[in-house]
Parts: structure tokens; C-alpha cells; sequence
């Protein structure tokens, strides 16, 4: 099969130009702008859209379906990513407009480059092909776009509305894909993969203080503000205790070839027997440390609307990442323990982490012999997310714990991480493996 880089840019760039932004207020959200996007998604791949049922769920949710032919006695095989980018930020920040989609430096610039509308062009990349060559699905094929992902699916989350979809139709997956993972490449030359078997939960808690307010020349001794402002402090002082989960262990012993630090590498090769040595060493850096713990980030603050008022009810909301095995109950009860009695809390937002993937499975597998056909001898390691994505909607339609996060993408320091960051950005020499690796998954699956 031959594969057009060219094309599969092309395709890209017009996605990331229509600038599809979730917003929290659903009434608020420019549907005309995901629209646009379900029309452009038919004009560029005709032959996904005469082969599958499309469907729109919600305000602007997207449901592909192809009944296969019924060979396989495997059950269906989904795909998932969506179609909403967080904002831009500052455009004076960007080295080319966000949703320019700008062909410059060996990259694509522009918003939703990464996260993650290039996942949708590959899948439909990739089936586009196939189709055109005869192919035909002997298991059926599901696609799911969500709209508002961004924004953790917010108070009618689209992906749920598509799961819905399909519990009502007493749809099973045999397997769900959804983004993240796929080939890191480190600046020593390192390479390994990463598939992501679960992810953390989330929550947003709120906590504030009401007060009497008044004029700030006349104030009492603390202020709503300064309340909740030790309260931040009491929370950065006092997280959850680390927990050592089956999935850190799996993910920190198999990346233990590939850590430099000598003396870490050694530790992880038996996390268990060394875990009081490295609990202390993981706790310093951020990205082990979230690997152990629930993590509490203060983000957010609010007092008076003037300095010379004193706040009336001051408020900090913090983002928490759940690990597998806690609940939101657990976190809420670690809160009224550590805070002061005046300090109310509410939940905004969250939900629990869904359940961990089984790694002995047909699906896992496959997705292992695919990968070693392509990089001969590479370590796959499996993973813990420690953000969120939609595939934690679908769990539970999955019988045979197959919901993965993985990507045929080759990450390298040149990505430099910039996915929700200003100046978002592809190399455009990864598109075409992206697509390889969904025409070879959609062929093999079933088999």
C-alpha cells in the first residue's frame, strides 16, 4: 500500500484551521465550528462515509458504525479520540497562528495538532486506504469523537452520551483505542513504547470561607482570603499517602533499562523490595511523584472584586488526580481531616478512576506483535496516564478489560510537550506511521 505524507498533512492542517474550542457552558459552545469540522471529515474521506453509518450525538458528537460481515466471532473493535482543542491562549505567544495549521520548520503548527485531532486523521486515513484496496471488516468497527474532552466532558459529557448510545443497543467492544502512548524516543537514542492500561481519576474541589466582609481599613485580624489561603497551605502541606499500585510497579520495572540515574535504574529493577528508598526519591520529582499518590494542585483563587472591600466569601479550587484503587469518597475524607472546621468544601466535578486493563489479552497483544513487526525488539511498557481521557466512558462495555491509550506515534524531544501549550506543533515526518499502524490494527484485528 502506498501512503501519501502529503495527503495525510493536508488533511491535518484543514482540521487543526477550524477552530473546534470545548467551552464548561455547553450554550456557549460554537457548534457551528464542529459542524464545520463533520463536514469537512465527509468531503475528505467519501469512502469512510459510504462504507459507515454516521451519526451525530449530542450537539456535536460523532458515531461511526460498519457492520462487518460477521466472520470473526471477535467482538467489535472501537476507536476513540475528540474533536474539541482546549484554547489558544495569547496568539501574540505563537510563532505562527493558531489555527493557521502552517507548514514551517518540519512541522504542522496550530491547535489540536497533537491532542488530538491528528489521531482522527490517521484513523480515517487509515481506513480511507483500506477501503479503497476492498477491504471489508469481518468484526464490527466503531469510531467516537466526543466534543467536550478538554474540559472533562463538563455537565453533558459527549463521550458518555456515545456510550449511552451504544448500552442501549447492548453493544460489547472487544477492544477500545483511544489517544496517548505510542513510541518515545529519548535524545539518547533510547526507544520503547508506552501503552497506557488505566488512567487517574479527577476532581475539582472547591473550598471556601465566608466572612462578614467590610471596609479593608477597618479589617478583622484574618480575612475569608487569608483563611483559605492557609488552607492551600495546609493541602500542599499534607497530600494523600503514596500507594504503591500493580500498574506503577509493572510501568517502573520495565522502564528500568532506560533510566539513566544508575542508582534509580537498580532500585526499580525490584520496586517492592526497595519501595521505602524509592518512595522518598520518587516524591521529589513531579512526574514519579504523581506515579505514587493522588496528586492536589491548588489552581485556582478568588476573594473581593475590589482591593479596598474585604471578600464577603473567599474561595481556592484544587485539581486532584485520583489513583486506581481511590475514590472520590477517599479524598473527601482526607480533606475534612486535614482542614479547619470553617473551611467548607465542594465538589465540582469529578469522577473515580476507571478499572485497570488486563495486559494478557487478545487485544493487548496484538497491539504487541504489531509493534514489534514494525520495531523489531522494542520494550512495550505498560502504563499509568496521569491525566484523563473519554475512554474512560466505555469500560465497562468492555468484557475483556481491553480499553488501551495508544498511538502509532513516534514521540522525540522535538515535541518538546507542547500539547496544550502555546505553538502546539507535529513533526510531519510521523503522520505516516501513525497511519500504518491503524491500517495494519484494522486488518488484523478479528484474524
Amino acid at each position: 500500500m502506498a501512503y501519501d505524507n502529503n495527503l495525510f498533512m493536508e488533511h491535518l492542517r484543514k482540521m487543526i484551521q477550524i477552530p473546534t474550542v470545548s467551552n464548561a457552558d455547553p450554550d456557549k459552545m460554537d457548534v457551528d465550528a464542529f459542524l464545520k469540522l463533520h463536514a469537512y471529515l465527509e468531503e475528505a474521506y467519501p469512502l469512510v462515509h459510504q462504507k459507515m453509518t454516521r451519526e451525530v450525538i449530542g450537539r456535536a458528537g460523532l458515531l461511526y458504525t460498519w457492520k462487518g460481515n460477521g466472520k470473526s466471532s471477535h467482538l467489535p473493535l472501537m476507536m476513540t479520540a475528540h474533536l474539541d482543542v482546549v484554547p489558544e491562549g495569547d496568539w501574540s505567544m505563537w510563532k505562527y497562528p493558531p489555527f493557521s495549521g502552517e507548514v514551517a520548520e518540519g512541522f504542522i503548527w496550530g491547535r489540536g495538532a497533537t491532542d488530538s485531532k491528528c489521531n482522527i486523521q490517521a484513523y480515517m486515513d487509515a481506513l480511507e486506504l483500506l477501503i479503497a484496496e476492498g477491504f471489508e471488516p469481518e468484526y464490527d468497527l466503531y469510531f467516537g469523537f466526543g466534543y467536550n474532552e478538554e474540559i472533562m466532558g463538563g455537565p453533558e459529557p459527549a463521550a458518555q452520551l456515545i456510550a449511552d448510545t451504544l448500552r442501549e443497543r447492548n453493544v460489547k467492544l472487544g477492544c477500545l483505542i483511544d489517544e496517548c502512548g505510542g513510541i518515545q524516543k529519548t535524545a539518547d537514542g533510547d526507544q520503547y513504547g508506552t501503552i497506557y492500561i488505566c488512567e487517574k481519576g479527577y476532581a475539582d474541589f472547591e473550598f471556601s470561607k465566608t466572612d462578614n466582609g467590610g471596609h479593608s481599613a477597618v479589617p478583622d485580624k484574618h480575612s475569608a482570603l487569608g483563611r483559605v489561603c492557609e488552607a492551600a497551605c495546609i493541602l500542599e502541606a499534607n497530600p494523600m499517602k503514596p500507594v504503591l499500585t500493580e500498574a506503577a510497579v509493572k510501568q517502573m520495572e520495565a522502564t528500568a533499562p532506560f533510566i539513566k540515574d544508575e542508582h534509580l535504574a537498580e532500585l526499580c529493577r525490584d520496586v517492592r523490595k526497595n519501595w521505602d528508598e524509592l518512595c522518598s526519591l520518587m516524591a521529589e520529582n513531579p512526574a514519579y511523584n504523581a506515579m505514587i499518590r493522588t496528586t492536589t494542585a491548588v489552581t485556582m483563587a478568588g476573594g473581593s472584586a475590589q482591593a479596598n472591600v474585604m471578600p464577603e466569601r473567599a474561595w481556592i479550587v484544587a485539581n486532584n488526580r485520583l489513583l486506581p484503587g481511590q475514590t472520590l469518597d477517599d479524598l473527601w475524607a482526607h480533606y475534612k481531616e486535614i482542614l479547619p472546621e470553617d473551611i467548607d468544601i465542594r465538589l465540582v466535578k469529578g469522577s473515580n478512576p476507571p478499572a485497570v486493563q488486563s495486559t494478557d489479552t487478545y487485544a493487548y497483544k496484538l497491539i504487541s506483535s504489531i509493534v514489534e513487526d514494525k520495531y523489531p525488539g522494542l520494550t512495550l511498557i505498560p502504563s499509568m496516564l496521569c491525566g484523563g481521557t473519554d475512554s474512560r466512558y466505555y469500560c465497562d462495555l468492555c468484557p475483556t478489560n481491553s480499553v488501551y491509550r495508544f498511538t502509532g506515534l513516534s514521540w522525540d524531544p522535538r515535541w518538546d510537550g507542547v500539547s496544550h501549550k502555546v505553538n502546539e506543533r507535529i513533526p510531519c515526518d510521523v503522520l505516516e506511521n501513525n497511519v500504518d499502524f491503524y491500517v495494519r490494527l484494522f486488518r488484523q484485528y478479528g484474524k
